[in-house]
């Protein structure tokens, strides 16, 4: 009888002027039993001193900010376990974290992708996130930010994961070609969620596998950075992954909805770079059109599979709340 060996896993965190965050991060990070891979977009870090304070990570010193995308892609080709997990550098893993990820596997094996409960880290009894969602309109968000910490919690399907803290099967990671480098960052979680639940994924929120998260620490909440690039991702992540029936069907929602927000952040002053972030969205089509021929040419699942697991409910929508199903 061949034996089979425990699986393995490596932990992955990408920063970039994250000083104060990434030595905790690290700290919780090597508790778990899981090899570490730290790499640095070219900040301010002093990767010397933290080789000497933490010597069994691996720290990746990228000369320049590489962006999310292709910084994670990068550590990740590192990795030869059979798991791969992406922790924001901001995100603090409680002690037993790996320990739940790996009984939700073992209760779960076919399941190849896992999501963490995520407290917000200056105030615990509210929630940072509990998985990520998609509007039938084709607009991300993270499920239940800012809401209070349900009293009961317990595992369950969620749209994608939040790459806030994540577990992923390299293979599938494979499979997927990581995270498109095209988003630089920001959705590039939820375009990946979307794309592994177009061959057929699906994603579970394990409420036992707790991280304190700080959230946009190291650009700051709603900068100009992030505003750019939601604006601009959004629309590639929508026109990427939507099946034609359901995009021509919420197409008119969609514009309507980036108009709408559109119009709020313009009186805010902030005019000049939503009009960037959207000319240039549209600007930038052409790659990102090449991209869904083979994506929607290699899906596994029909357009009313995947409406099921979108968001419709406007109440939900409209105040982020949680959207989980039951597993069936």
């Amino acid at each position: 009888m061949t034996e089979v060996l425990p699986a393995t896993f490596t932990l992955i965190t990408l920063s970039y002027r994250s000083g104060d965050n990434i030595a905790p991060c690290l700290a919780a990070m090597t508790a778990q039993d899981a090899d570490i891979i730290h790499a640095d977009n070219g900040g301010d870090l002093d990767m010397t001193a933290l080789a000497q304070i933490f010597p069994t990570v691996r720290q990746i010193a990228n000369p320049i900010n590489l962006g999310f995308a292709v910084g994670m892609n990068r550590a990740a080709a590192q990795s030869q376990a059979d798991w791969i997990g992406l922790i924001n550098p901001d995100a603090f893993l409680d002690a037993d974290w790996l320990d739940s990820m790996k009984a939700a596997i073992a209760g779960h094996p076919d399941v190849r992708i896992f999501t963490s409960l995520q407290l917000d880290a200056e105030h615990p009894d509210r929630l940072d996130g509990a998985g990520d969602a998609m509007s039938f309109f084709g607009f991300p968000y993270r499920a239940g930010i800012g809401h209070a910490v349900p009293p009961r919690m317990d595992i369950a399907e969620v749209f994608a994961p939040c790459g806030a803290a994540m577990l992923i099967r390299r293979d599938l990671w494979g499979q997927l070609g990581g995270f498109d480098e095209s988003f630089f960052c920001y959705c590039e979680d939820a375009d990946l969620g979307f794309r592994a639940r177009l061959m057929g994924e699906r994603c579970l929120f394990v409420p036992q596998a707790v991280v304190r998260h700080i959230g946009s620490a190291s650009l700051g909440v709603r900068s100009d950075f992030a505003l750019y690039h939601g604006y601009r991702n959004r629309l590639w992540l929508y026109a990427r992954n939507m099946p034609l029936s359901l995009l021509i069907a919420t197409l008119p929602i969609h514009i309507g909805m980036t108009l709408i927000v559109a119009l709020k952040d313009v009186l805010k002053g902030k005019g000049r770079i939503v009009f960037r972030a959207l000319r240039d969205s549209v600007l930038g089509l052409r790659p990102i059109l090449m991209d869904r021929k083979l994506i929607q040419k290699t899906r596994q699942i029909g357009p009313l599979r995947l409406a099921k697991s979108l968001t419709w409910s406007l109440v939900k929508i409209a105040t982020r709340a949680i959207d989980h199903r039951k597993i069936t």
